[in-house]
């Protein structure tokens, strides 16, 4: 009896919580991940695994709304969970504070917790800030998250294959009967997507144990820098330069997140340095989760593209890659062990 067979392209965030959930909805399925990457090589390693959600380009409102929603409600049940602490999973609160005093609150304050404007007192305690915030949302530790992912996944029979991918026609010997696309900035090759754009992102991981408070400050000149304290250590970020394919740590770089994110939180300047990381988030005009059929050596199959989150894979991914593994079951062919009706 042969099994319909899956594979999902990508080991990242959206890689990984995509091929769980096709499991989750095509338990006869064989699923096979393929990567030329996996933890602690991809983007997600990179990311503060902070939920907020933001606009994405020409991605429809309420498709973020909904990927992002459902994403913060399984983040929560990880945090209220025994599988906490293996993912990092957990409730932090904070501020988000911007220079511009004409500034709405966002789209998505009904999705958080706490969330309330700062009285005008709190945000002179920022000089230059025009207004603020304050809410609680959730955040993951990405290494140890990924980790967890790999390992439920595995569990359930999942099958993972190491390999760098040219084109999708190097998959046509596999027989695989659907492809999902994960592979984020990869596509601009793999699928020929020229719409995408590297954003290359710095961050600096910090020892700052005394930090319980999350901070983001958005400046007239559309940077932003923030400190995320997750359970083994501070995200301190950040830059995003788009169409830079350069991953190496810049000290230039370095030196413009510490003076910026010390600048507002001055006992941050006893942080210890861990280390410097860069990644490249897949900019693209809109998020691309749809299925097209294409030519893979030869024969027909369909492909389930799930990529261009931008800086949004850990806030969108669950939310994501359920509707992905939607796609997939209804691409995928009948299964030869299903019943078939007699009448």
């Amino acid at each position: 009896m042969s099994r319909r067979r899956v594979c999902v392209v990508g080991a990242g965030v959206i890689g990984l919580s995509s091929a769980l959930r096709v499991l989750d909805v095509c338990p006869d399925a064989e699923v096979t991940v393929v990567a030329a990457k996996f933890s602690p090589e991809t983007t997600t390693d990179v990311s503060g695994g902070f939920w907020e959600p933001h606009l994405l380009g020409d991605t429809p409102e309420a498709d973020v709304r909904r990927w992002s929603s459902k994403t913060f409600e399984h983040i929560v049940r990880i945090a209220d969970s025994s599988s906490a602490r293996e993912t990092g999973a957990c409730y932090v609160s904070g501020y988000q504070l911007n220079e511009n005093p004409g500034t709405q609150a966002p789209f998505w304050k009904d999705d958080v917790l706490n969330f309330r404007l700062l009285t005008a007192q709190e945000v002179k305690a920022f000089p230059g800030m025009g207004m603020g915030f304050f809410y609680t949302t959730v955040m993951l530790e990405p290494c140890l998250y990924l980790e967890w992912l790999l390992k439920r996944y595995q569990s359930r029979g999942g099958k993972i294959q190491k390999k760098h991918l040219q084109r999708l026609s190097d998959l046509s010997v596999e027989g695989y009967d659907v492809i999902v696309n994960c592979t984020g900035i990869g596509a601009r090759d793999l699928v020929g997507d020229t719409s995408l754009t590297p954003y290359r992102g710095q961050v600096i991981r910090v020892s700052a144990p005394w930090l319980k408070t999350h901070y983001s400050f958005c400046l007239k000149n559309g940077t932003e820098c923030y400190m995320l304290p997750g359970m083994n250590y501070v995200v301190m970020g950040g830059t995003e330069a788009a169409g830079d394919w350069n991953t190496a740590p810049r000290e230039s770089d370095r030196q413009i997140i510490w003076d910026a994110c010390t600048k507002y939180v001055p006992n941050m300047k006893a942080a210890k340095v861990l280390g410097d990381h860069v990644g490249l988030r897949p900019g693209r005009p809109s998020v691309r989760l749809e299925v097209e059929t294409l030519n893979v050596g030869g024969k027909q199959i369909p492909v389930v593209h799930n990529y261009g989150h931008g800086g949004g894979g850990v806030t969108l991914h669950w939310g994501c890659a359920e509707q992905a593994a939607s796609l997939v079951r209804q691409a995928l062919p009948v299964s030869v062990s299903q019943p078939t009706s007699k009448l």
